[in-house]
């Protein structure tokens, strides 16, 4: 009798226990849809993470928390790019980017940026792109599982504090109704795109690391004004006359300016490394992105629901994104690219270059690292260091694999991270 008694307590704890965190992963979806669609996606920070507090096993809590602090991460270094005017000197530069005029919002006062600041904002999106990571790291391998309508999404991407029609982004992502408003956008974040997430906020942070890594003060203080135009470097103290004017050769004072620096700035790339500890860090997040691929992809294999999946396996035919075939050999491909690229960043395998015969050994760039020279690098002189004789990856394997991704590999790159 005082056994069965056990049991049925023990029963009746594990429902009420369920039904808690049933209620907390709804509330994390609550908040998670609330804040995401007024606008104020940094408010749901400390609600997601006291709601992840009051319950260890609450992995949508985790989940959203990872989510916000990545969205978080970007609002505030759109902000700040906005406050300095990032891109906003003429009507010329876009051109450089392959981009239209309206394709990039202006500010048409902006403040004045210094070297250290812009170093600062660095600085600030890799801690706050490390803070989502550690966030979805608590997600571990536990079932989680976020259902969103990201078509209502909207952020206050120029930091004024409100929230208008300019910043609905989710419009931009959606398709829309005879009447132009935006259709239900909706995905079904799950554990697996804790993962991919994950990865993504490391591959973001190598990038940042490997510039931040570097003094690229040469290049700040000769070009920089080229995409902020209140720049404060030895430039702009000294360039003389009005945007309004032109020059001798009947060109718009400002876009020639504009050209003259984009050309100065790949002149003047011969960064020398200023902190070693952070150039082995983007070998070290390099290396973990590869390892979370591997994670996603062993999670989606394992799945078995069919929810609107941001991901989805071989098997699975409710992707939100319908223009990408998932189908096993592609993923399989995808998983051989990595494996390739691990065995590069180990030095295990060489990096071919068009002017040797030899490889490069990428690992001894990260060990013995030298001024990065853009158009060395592209020419030859600055490979010479690291140049060896040993197993490359041959351009007739590269062509094998990327073909299984009919000719749109980059695409598929940039979705599977």
């Amino acid at each position: 009798m005082k056994k069965l008694i056990s049991l049925v307590m023990a029963a009746s704890f594990a429902c009420f226990a369920f039904s808690a965190a049933a209620r907390a992963d709804n509330a994390a979806t609550e908040l998670f849809q609330k804040y995401l669609a007024n606008g104020r996606i940094g408010e749901a920070d400390e609600q997601l993470l006291a709601l992840a507090a009051k319950a260890t096993n609450n992995a949508d809590a985790q989940l959203g928390l990872g989510l916000v602090r990545t969205a978080r991460a970007f609002e505030k270094l759109a902000q700040s790019l906005f406050k300095h005017g990032f891109g906003s000197k003429s009507d010329g530069y876009e051109l450089y980017l392959g981009l239209g005029a309206s394709q990039i919002a202006r500010n048409g006062n902006p403040e004045p940026i210094t070297y250290e600041q812009f170093r600062g904002i660095l600085a600030t999106f890799i801690a706050d792109l490390d803070s989502a990571d550690k966030a979805l790291a608590a997600v571990g391998d536990k079932p989680a599982k976020l259902k969103v309508d990201l078509s209502v999404a909207r952020f206050d991407w120029n930091g004024d504090g409100k929230v208008g029609p300019e910043d609905h982004i989710g419009r931009a992502i959606s398709d829309t109704n005879e009447n132009g408003d935006p259709l239900p956008f909706i995905v079904g974040f799950d554990t697996a795109d804790a993962k991919w997430l994950q990865g993504y906020d490391n591959l973001l942070m190598a990038v940042a690391k490997a510039w931040l890594s570097h003094d690229f003060s040469e290049s700040w203080n000769s070009s920089f004004s080229v995409v902020f135009p209140r720049a404060v470097s030895t430039m702009s103290a000294v360039n003389g006359r009005g945007a309004d004017e032109y020059t001798m050769f009947g060109v718009n004072k400002a876009q020639a300016d504009d050209l003259a620096d984009f050309i100065t700035l790949i002149h003047t790339v011969r960064w020398p490394v200023a902190d070693t500890a952070m150039w082995s860090d983007v070998r070290i997040h390099l290396k973990k992105v590869i390892a979370l691929n591997r994670e996603t992809w062993a999670l989606i294999d394992k799945e078995t629901d069919d929810d609107h999946e941001w991901l989805p396996g071989p098997k699975q035919k409710s992707g939100v994104l319908p223009s990408f075939n998932v189908t096993q050999e592609r993923i399989q491909a995808w998983l051989a690219v990595l494996s390739q690229f691990e065995a590069a960043l180990d030095g295990k395998i060489l990096i071919p270059h068009w002017r040797f015969d030899k490889g490069i050994n990428l690992a001894k760039v990260f060990d013995d690292p030298k001024p990065f020279d853009f158009i060395l690098w592209l020419t030859g002189p600055a490979a010479v260091p690291y140049l060896e004789d040993g197993p490359a990856m041959s351009s007739g394997e590269w062509n094998q694999i990327t073909a299984i991704f009919e000719g749109n590999f980059a695409s598929y790159a940039f979705y599977f991270n």
